[in-house]
């Protein structure tokens, strides 16, 4: 609102309102008094551009999003660190600590919960994630060392690790104070569930459907952070806390929405600014957004099963908007081949589905 105001536009305002004719040159008493306070102004002037994202947040507004979501009892979801099972193979007797470090090829650093003792060759035990975060979601069998050897264990493996997931991205938090802000939960409204869903960890959007199974019925459906499917976890949590909040009397439903797996494959030629590999993963970085933005768009909107015929309440991935985004990146001078979904036109998405982006592929 003010970048653009120097101290020279400032002085020269002072100046004009003048009533007295005086000195005002360089040197001249005046002159120096009006440039000091000139500076001065100037820089008020350009603090207060500080204050626009303070009061109009957007992603860019930092610790004023948390500030402003606040006031309307909303909180940054922490994230939750995820756990696995383990087990341990080795003489009887022999002890591993609580706390034991475990690490997987890629430094990630679980911590054993409880002590562990073999007895009849084996004992079990339970890996927390040290810190919080979708990355420690590991497979069977990845964790592969460990702090020091203890005496007696001759071998360990863990099974897939889960209920892990990150922290509210400023961008989510500022989707859900919006949110909160224009459509009004209350009283147990379609906005209430939505809202409900929201404040649950790994829950990036939620759709209600209300009767959809008849008067008195509400299903929720639950869509990542990243616009994907929720795993069983993060659908019970939404479950027991949707459980504590709602009022008595519907008969609720939550369930994770459906994934709409979608390849793309795309035959392209290039200049000698990229490489076919960086276009791949700039075309899954771009897709992937492109399909987080309809998911965001498509959930906004809750369905009554009364009032709306929901297999027409469907949404559309556009294969142009796909060839658009393709054929943006720096680089790309042209395809001769684009399949999404394994066809050459638009998929349609049904309202309890969320497209998933499968493999890309790039030649």
């Amino acid at each position: 609102m003010y970048e653009d105001l120097t101290e020279e536009q400032v002085k020269a305002r002072i100046i004009a309102r003048l009533q007295t004719p005086l000195l005002t040159g360089e040197g001249s008493f005046t002159g120096d008094i009006i440039a000091a306070i000139s500076v001065e102004l100037c820089q008020l002037y350009h603090s207060m551009d500080a204050m626009v994202p303070a009061f109009y947040v957007d992603e860019s507004s930092g610790q004023y999003i948390d500030k402003q979501a606040s006031t309307v009892g909303i909180t940054r979801k922490a994230g939750t660190s995820a756990a696995c099972p383990v087990t341990f193979t080795g003489t009887d007797g022999a002890s591993i600590p609580a706390g034991a470090p475990f690490y997987t090829a890629a430094g990630l650093t679980f911590y054993l919960e409880g002590a562990a003792t073999i007895s009849g060759g084996t004992a079990t035990g339970t890996l927390t994630a040290a810190e919080v975060g979708a990355a420690y979601n590991i497979g069977a069998g990845e964790i592969v060392a460990t702090l020091r050897n203890y005496s007696g264990v001759a071998a360990y493996a863990n099974g897939a690790a889960t209920g892990g997931t990150d922290a509210e991205t400023d961008t989510a938090l500022v989707e859900r104070y919006y949110a909160r802000m224009q459509r009004s939960p209350t009283s147990g409204n379609p906005y209430h569930y939505q809202m409900w869903a929201g404040e649950t960890d790994g829950v990036g959007f939620a759709r209600v459907i209300a009767k959809w199974d008849g008067d008195g019925t509400v299903k929720v459906l639950l869509a990542s952070p990243e616009g994907g499917v929720v795993d069983a976890e993060v659908v019970g949590a939404a479950s027991a806390h949707i459980g504590t909040e709602r009022p008595v009397g519907p008969a609720v439903t939550v369930l994770s929405a459906t994934a709409r797996t979608l390849a793309v494959s795309a035959a392209i030629s290039i200049d000698g600014t990229t490489t076919k590999a960086a276009v791949q993963n700039a075309l899954e970085e771009a897709v992937g957004g492109y399909f987080r933005s309809l998911v965001s768009g498509s959930f906004t909107r809750n369905l009554d099963a009364e009032l709306d015929a929901l297999d027409e309440q469907t949404y559309t991935v556009l294969y142009n908007r796909v060839a658009f985004l393709l054929l943006s990146i720096p680089g790309v001078v042209d395809y001769t081949a684009l399949t999404v979904g394994g066809g050459e036109s638009n998929v349609v998405i049904a309202a309890d589905e969320v497209p998933v982006l499968g493999e890309v592929t790039v030649t």
